[in-house]
């Protein structure tokens, strides 16, 4: 009698381990996206705007439900839920598997503080955005993580607005959400701008984020929709917008604008995702567009090549920001550099010619390797130069270009024009040496060199200065 009951026992334990396994392979075969959405819905300026925010959103979701699971929690500021700790009691709660997604979405008003370390303003006070990704990193591993943050102000309507796109497409959300592996992180607008909302159509990144899920947005056509071709789109669309609504602003707001040296509306992105299970290529030709550059040279102007070029394909990252988002003619100049990679850094920006110029490493600074992980600031800490600001008033751009190899290295070194010294590193009139080519010829060059390294070897970051 004992002995059948131990032959039940065991019956029952490998019924019960066959139906368990056959759970959970399920479950791998069908991946979740586990969705929090912090909505902003009762402030009073811009809670109207918010809402259809969330409307669009949650209706992404809906389609993204044909492909998936979905696994939605919302944090609304009109049941006091908008504060720090429901939060991060999520994120500590939240049980991706291996090759699920998890998706954050804020709609609502953020900030900068004057050492220009951005923010979400909660129920509960101001949430830095450091705080957020640093909490998501601490979050359960999963293939892919999203911060999307549209951050906005309210701003005023066109009078014409555009259709709206009939559906979003279940084949772009497939690609999006369950083909990218990594950390995506991007928002409504770079430092030291506002992010536009209309209290009708929602807030205007949102917007045009949601309107590229459409396979139309595949501009390479290569049957396959990235976050890379998305995100540009969402840009083109945001600063078309802001063009076109700016005759519409009121006296005070372009009074206010001018002031803090604002001219657009820009997306900003902080890390990338990359395609699932995407190979790491070594040397390509370069007519072959798969070498993880993002422009084409020969379709823009000069200086505008090289100012967009990038590596989505990167292993590692790296970050470049100035001390704070705006400057007045005479004052000096502080970059911060973080790479998470030991890497040779380059930093540039562009004379009134469209000519590349080289700012770091100079004659007084040469040493140009940084180690991951490690904060720089640039000029260093005891420096024997200055960047200074001179000119005209207006927009200086300033990009980095981080290399792994030191070949590489010495290569565009060589190759880019040093400042010389002879005035403020950053003018707008800058003197430099004279080459045995063009502007355009130069540039060409510079980008023919990137084109051809290893696009595990080499990341770039940019940012902008405000001169007002």
């Amino acid at each position: 009698m004992k002995l059948a009951k131990i032959f039940l026992a065991l019956f029952i334990l490998t019924l019960f381990m066959s139906l368990t396994n056959s759970a959970l392979s399920q479950s791998a075969r069908t991946p979740t996206i586990h969705a929090l959405l912090i909505i902003a819905d009762a402030d009073p300026s811009i809670g109207r705007a918010v809402e259809v925010d969330q409307k669009r959103i949650e209706g992404m979701l809906k389609v993204a439900e044909g492909i998936c699971r979905v696994r939605t929690t919302t944090l609304l500021s009109s049941k006091n839920e908008l504060k720090s700790d429901p939060i991060l009691e999520w994120l500590k709660k939240v049980r991706p598997a291996a090759n699920d997604t998890i998706f954050i979405y804020y709609s609502g008003h953020g900030g900068m503080n004057k050492n220009k370390q951005t923010f979400l303003y909660l129920q509960d006070g101001y949430f830095f955005r450091s705080k957020m990704v640093k909490s998501m990193e601490s979050a359960r591993d999963c293939r892919l993580k999203m911060l999307i943050t549209d951050c906005c102000s309210d701003g005023p309507e066109q009078e014409v607005p555009p259709s709206l796109r009939a559906v979003v497409s279940k084949k772009a959300l497939q690609d999006l959400f369950l083909e990218h592996e990594g950390f995506l992180h991007i928002t409504a607008a770079s430092e030291g701008e506002y992010s536009w909302c209309s209290p009708r159509y929602g807030g205007w990144f949102t917007r045009a984020m949601v309107d590229a899920f459409d396979d139309a947005s595949d501009t390479d056509m290569n049957g396959f929709v990235s976050w890379e071709e998305v995100f540009k789109l969402t840009i083109k669309d945001v600063q078309k917008k802001f063009k076109r609504t700016f005759p519409f602003f009121s006296a005070d707001q372009k009074k206010d604008m001018s002031s803090r040296g604002i001219e657009s509306q820009t997306p900003k992105l902080y890390s990338m995702a990359k395609r699932k299970g995407e190979q790491k290529l070594d040397k390509v030709p370069d007519s072959d567009n798969s070498q993880g550059s993002t422009v084409n040279p020969t379709e823009l102007e000069l200086g505008q090549a090289l100012w967009m070029i990038g590596n989505f394909r990167s292993p590692f990252t790296v970050s470049i920001e100035t001390d704070k988002p705006v400057y007045s003619v005479g004052d000096n100049v502080s970059f911060r550099v973080k790479t998470t990679e030991n890497c040779y850094i380059i930093v540039l920006n562009w004379n009134s010619q469209g000519e590349p110029i080289q700012l770091y490493p100079n004659k007084y600074e040469s040493g140009n390797f940084a180690v991951r992980g490690k904060e720089y600031m640039l000029p260093s800490s005891e420096p024997r130069y200055d960047f200074r600001v001179s000119g005209q008033k207006g927009e200086e751009r300033i990009k980095i270009i981080a290399l792994t190899k030191r070949d590489d290295n010495l290569k565009l070194r060589d190759l880019i024009p040093l400042d010389d010294g002879c005035g403020s590193a950053l003018s707008r009139v800058s003197v430099i040496p004279r080459k045995a080519m063009t502007s355009k010829e130069l540039e060409m060059k510079i980008i023919e060199v990137i084109n051809a390294l290893s696009p595990s070897n080499w990341a770039t970051a940019s940012c902008t200065i405000q001169i007002r």
